[in-house]
């Protein structure tokens, strides 16, 4: 009985020492992947998953440069895509029949990568820091992953400041689920990725992007990260803005802030001080004969401060306030060669405060009443406010005024964008 007991033993530890050896073989191969490196368990899962390959039968090269064509690759075999679905390519710089082509095409119609402008994807080029945050971000998104983030969480380190507009959520959600971590301290945003790296971003992510590998994607876990912010909803504003653009955008345009200062008003400054607009936003504009166009901040040429976020915010958030917009939505397409605000001037009854001043008016019959003016980028005046000139007496003899004493107006047209305030739009 004890030599039986004493078989089972050694059996026990032959098949505990085999186990052992076959978790690490994938990276006892390679000559450079040294046991206590502090990449090691990263590339053992790397290569045992498939996701990585070795440079050579014997060598991982943990310090070699990883490109964007190799990443998306990684990412494409985590996703363990079926190569002969993908075989054209959506760039000019990725030729199909490459290694890396299938992988880029099937990230490019997903929406998980975009180009680098001009209808090219730059394969051979480092991917940087907040690239990798943005195509594992939208890897998350198109598998159904947890997208919360804490926010806040750039303003830690001292180069937050520095990750680009594009990417600023991207970040925040990689650093909430510590899937990119700081270096000496920094985020380095524009900064490149080894191998080993990336075998640890892929480690560190592989339960949170665990859904990816499934054909049946399971709901994702709660994030540990207290206070979540909501993640992204598809119906939320957002500028479409292609990477080409961006590129050109000089240092002070962010499209990201213009939007921000829009919709929740700018009073840190009181050159441009006011609240955010009520109207909605509305993609559909674009396609609509009813709307008026304004034109503002161009790109082109030397950077200008009548052409900053603020300025440009500014302009349009004046814009629908006097023409008391309902409906709104922005562009910056490169054909246009700035930002372009479309916008719906509200179609309401009059209210009975307006009525009242249209009845007091005195104007000569050759100034007529045009609501045209909406959509023409014509003069205005206002506001004007029902307490402040003492009703409708007050406001239709500050309008005359306009109209006739200091303009030689030939039209006019008056809104109301919120009750009581007044605004006149003429034309001379």
């Amino acid at each position: 009985m004890k030599k039986r007991w004493i078989a089972i033993l050694l059996a026990l530890l032959i098949g505990m020492s085999l186990l052992t050896v076959n978790a690490s073989a994938a990276a006892e191969k390679f000559t450079d992947v040294k046991p206590g490196a502090w990449y090691y368990t990263a590339v053992d899962y790397a290569v045992g998953e498939k996701l990585f390959n070795g440079t050579s039968a014997t060598t991982f090269s943990p310090n070699g440069a990883m490109t964007r064509g190799m990443f998306v690759t990684v990412l494409g075999n985590k996703a363990k895509i079926d190569l002969k679905d993908y075989p054209t390519s959506s760039f000019s710089d990725v030729k199909a029949g490459v290694w890396y082509a299938p992988h880029v095409e099937w990230a490019a119609q997903n929406g998980i990568v975009n180009g680098t402008g001009g209808g090219k994807f730059s394969p051979d080029k480092s991917v940087t820091r907040e690239q990798m945050a943005v195509i594992l971000y939208n890897y998350a998104k198109f598998t159904d992953c947890d997208l919360t983030t804490r926010a806040g969480l750039l303003e830690q380190f001292p180069d937050g400041d520095r990750v680009s507009g594009y990417a600023k959520y991207a970040m925040e959600w990689a650093v909430t689920h510590k899937i990119i971590n700081g270096i000496g301290g920094r985020l380095d945003p524009s900064g490149t990725a080894t191998r080993a790296q990336v075998a640890q971003i892929f480690y560190s992510s592989r339960e949170l992007l665990a859904n990816g590998s499934s054909e049946d994607p399971q709901p994702p876990a709660p994030s540990p990260s207290p206070s979540p912010s909501p993640s992204p909803d598809p119906d939320v504003p957002k500028i479409p803005i292609t990477d080409e653009v961006r590129a050109k955008l000089k240092p002070n345009q962010d499209p990201e802030k213009i939007l921000d200062y829009v919709l929740h008003g700018k009073n840190d400054d009181p050159t441009f001080s006011y609240d955010g607009t009520t109207a909605k936003w509305d993609p559909t504009l674009v396609d609509s004969n009813n709307v008026g166009k304004l034109y503002l901040g161009s790109w082109l040429n030397v950077e200008d401060e009548m052409r900053s976020s603020s300025v440009v915010a500014n302009g349009f958030v004046q814009m629908m306030t006097h023409t008391a917009t309902d409906l709104f939505y922005i562009t910056a397409e490169d054909k246009d060669g700035c930002f372009c605000l479309y916008y719906h001037p509200a179609e309401v009854e009059d209210s009975e405060k307006m009525r009242e001043i249209k009845s007091l008016l005195n104007l000569p019959d050759s100034i007529k009443y045009d609501r045209s003016l909406c959509y023409e980028g014509a003069g205005w005046a206002g506001p004007m406010r029902w307490e402040q000139y003492h009703g409708a007496a007050g406001i239709a003899e500050k309008i005359e005024y306009y109209l006739t004493d200091m303009h030689h107006a030939i039209q006019y047209y008056l809104t109301e964008p919120e009750p009581g305030v007044f605004y006149l739009l003429y034309g001379e």
